[in-house]
């Protein structure tokens, strides 16, 4: 994962993480750890992380597969960007909404979500 981290976005997660005492004190304890996947170009997306090498439990894990997997099925035409599909990504991911998060999975489909999460072209996330 070092090859793909982007030096100028590195600096700055870092910088805003550890302007925070509370912050700084949980990442140098090895217990906060922060990964941002910068897709604001998606031909050339941008990665940083904090504490990237340990392996830190996240609760809302699953749902950034689920949204994977459906942006994965819009670039494909298998899903429609339908402003009902564009709400529940956004509440499954900013407000972790589970609601969100079972209709997008209803959307995509089991099947789509174990392709896209054991497709080789997505090796670099995970």
């Amino acid at each position: 994962m070092r090859s793909v981290v982007d030096s100028l976005l590195q600096e700055d997660l870092e910088s805003e993480l550890r302007s925070n005492y509370q912050w700084r004190y949980l990442i140098d304890q090895k217990k906060m750890a922060v990964g941002i996947v910068d897709l604001s170009n998606p031909a050339n997306g941008r990665f940083a992380r904090i504490n990237g090498s340990y392996m830190m439990y996240a609760a809302s894990l699953p749902k950034i597969a689920t949204l994977l997997a459906a942006m994965d099925a819009i670039e494909e035409g298998e899903l429609i960007e339908t402003p009902e599909v564009k709400k529940d990504m956004r509440l499954m991911i900013s407000k972790s909404n589970n609601q969100a998060s079972t209709r997008m999975i209803d959307r995509v489909g089991y099947e789509k979500l174990e392709a896209v999460m054991t497709d080789p072209k997505y090796n670099h996330f995970y």
